[in-house]
């Protein structure tokens, strides 16, 4: 056998052909056979620690099988056809060992053998038959005429040796299969060039004649060469079968064959463990843990809590790049540090922005760099400064004072008042309505956290101040007065939007030519017919008052003006 590294033992085997080889054409000594008896014995010792392991091992395929169905079945499946192939192999082998022993042991074909040439009959491990045979009660173990027979057949070459390197290249197929190409020189197994005659060579390599007349033929099957020189006198002795069984001692064909069942499981254990590994090999593999704090914000206002998450990573230790554009600008290339982490920074001006980039990391699946990508928004406030007069925190009764919350980012600021209703009108700006209290509270929160509170004074709109349209000066025509048809009220030098007054009354005073003083009285805010009148009856110099005025605003209440309101007729 050749390919891949020999272990300690097998290179004992090695050496133990090398001495057999010497001796062939003397009487083998009983301290060689007893050696061989040796080296053959600590093989099935290891087969069976093999089997174990293989055993083991599927049944930890199954339980990764019966977790992730869908991912692990390709190769579970692949698993299956592997071990039906090492069954059949090594169950061959098995049957093929002890078989040989019988007829070369047997004196005749209906001899009983001894029961002591088994150390234990029909053992089943790993569901395959195993024959272990206790090759120190053997007593032919140093014939080579029958062996030779049985393994090489007559010189058609229809040994049982060369089905067994048949069956060694299909498994050893399975085995590449299984594992890839790229470890098809370390599987070992390999039956060398595949000598034998024309029939055999065309059976096993499919070539046909015309093939085979262009010496020599060659090609690779199952990673052997195989080869074909119909010139030389016996094809047959440059084959494996022919290195391996001719005129070899039973003893030493049952150790090679317990070798090949050797090498068959420890492939079988190979091919197994990299099926398994194959489940996982195109996830992301990271080379380092540790522990990461991912903070909500790290910018906070007074009366905020700060919130983060802690937890375990993993990370590739090797760098990484990213390559970032910021509003569409020019990309930037930023470069991962020592913890997997890509570090980016911007410097902004206020408002909205928005980047987009992507991550160049290699994918363990197709062994390429591929790109991940990502984008965010974020949004730069100006600064804020709050001053407020202290003495001056005043609100209106009856209609809706503007008011501006400031301090959070972005939409977080929410604000809420006790004894008053409060709407929202713009992103940090309410209109705040008090009601029949003399104090109203605003309370601002953020993101669940009480930011503080303010509290406002409730007072009733001012006064307004009464006037009639077209005096100037206390002076007005008696046209120009009946014209105006009424006392109105406004509102001067006052800032609010919104705040109106109605006239619902007053007392209107004269005198008449007599000199007597007369007064009369409107329910509103236009002339009576009697005002009317008295205006029509007046000559230059008459003096007309309005006092007593009554005015409605929006809080409803009803309020009198002190200061009269004096015409002359020019």
């Amino acid at each position: 056998m050749s390919g891949a590294k020999e272990t300690p033992r097998q290179k004992m085997i090695g050496m133990m052909y090398l001495v057999y080889t010497a001796l062939l054409a003397m009487n083998v000594s009983k301290d060689i056979l007893d050696a061989f008896d040796t080296v053959n014995s600590g093989v099935q010792t290891t087969n069976i620690t093999l089997s174990d392991q293989i055993n083991q091992k599927y049944a930890a395929f199954q339980e990764q099988y019966s977790k992730e169905p869908e991912k692990a079945g390709p190769y579970w499946e692949q698993a299956q056809t592997l071990k039906a192939e090492a069954d059949d192999l090594i169950n061959y082998i098995e049957a093929l060992k002890w078989d040989l022993v019988r007829n070369v042991e047997a004196k005749n074909p209906s001899e009983a053998l001894e029961q002591g040439l088994l150390k234990s009959a029909d053992t089943l491990r790993n569901g395959r038959k195993i024959f272990d045979i206790n090759t120190s009660k053997v007593t032919s173990r140093d014939n080579y005429n029958k062996p030779t027979v049985y393994m090489m057949g007559d010189p058609e070459g229809n040994g049982k040796a060369f089905e067994l390197s048949k069956k060694i290249r299909r498994f050893r197929n399975e085995v590449v299969k299984a594992m890839g190409p790229e470890h098809i020189h370390e599987i070992g197994m390999i039956t060398d060039s595949v000598f034998g005659p024309k029939a055999y060579v065309m059976e096993q390599t499919g070539a046909n004649e015309s093939q085979l007349k262009k010496l020599p033929y060659e090609v690779e099957v199952y990673g052997a060469r195989m080869d074909y020189a119909p010139t030389a006198m016996d094809a047959i002795q440059k084959g494996w079968e022919y290195r391996n069984f001719h005129h070899t001692v039973l003893i030493a064909d049952v150790t090679l064959l317990n070798k090949i069942i050797s090498e068959a499981q420890t492939a079988e254990l190979n091919a197994v463990t990299q099926l398994m590994t194959n489940i996982h090999a195109s996830d992301y593999k990271f080379d380092e843990i540790g522990a990461k704090v991912f903070a909500e914000s790290g910018y906070l206002l007074s009366g905020q809590t700060y919130k983060a998450q802690a937890m375990v990573t993993a990370w590739q230790n090797t760098q990484t790049k990213a390559y970032v554009k910021l509003d569409g600008g020019p990309e930037r290339e930023y470069t991962s540090d020592g913890q997997g982490v890509i570090n980016l920074d911007f410097n902004c001006g206020v408002g909205q922005h928005r980047y987009t980039g992507y991550i160049k990391m290699l994918d363990p699946s197709t062994n390429e760099m591929k790109d991940f990508p990502f984008e965010n928004t974020f949004t730069v406030a100006p600064p804020a400064v709050s001053v407020s007069a202290t003495k001056m925190n005043v609100v209106y009764r009856g209609i809706d004072n503007p008011i501006a919350v400031g301090g959070g980012v972005g939409g977080e600021i929410n604000a809420t008042a006790t004894g008053a209703t409060l709407t929202r009108t713009g992103n940090g700006t309410y209109n705040l309505r008090p009601g029949e209290a003399n104090e109203v509270t605003v309370n601002v929160s953020s993101g669940g956290s009480n930011l503080g509170s303010m509290k406002f004074r409730v007072k009733d709109l001012p006064k307004p101040e009464a006037s009639i349209r077209n005096v100037v000066n206390g002076q007005v025509s008696k046209t120009a007065l009946l014209s105006a048809g009424g006392v109105v009220a406004e509102m001067k030098d006052f800032d609010f939007e919104g705040v109106k007054y109605d006239v619902v009354g007053y007392t209107f005073r004269y005198k008449t030519k007599a000199g007597t003083t007369k007064e009369a009285k409107s329910n509103g805010s236009r002339f009576s017919e009697e005002m009317k009148n008295a205006i029509n009856s007046a000559n230059v110099g008459d003096m007309f008052q309005f006092t007593a005025i009554q005015v409605r605003g929006n809080d409803g209440k009803t309020k009198t003006l002190e200061t009269p309101i004096g015409v002359e007729i020019k």
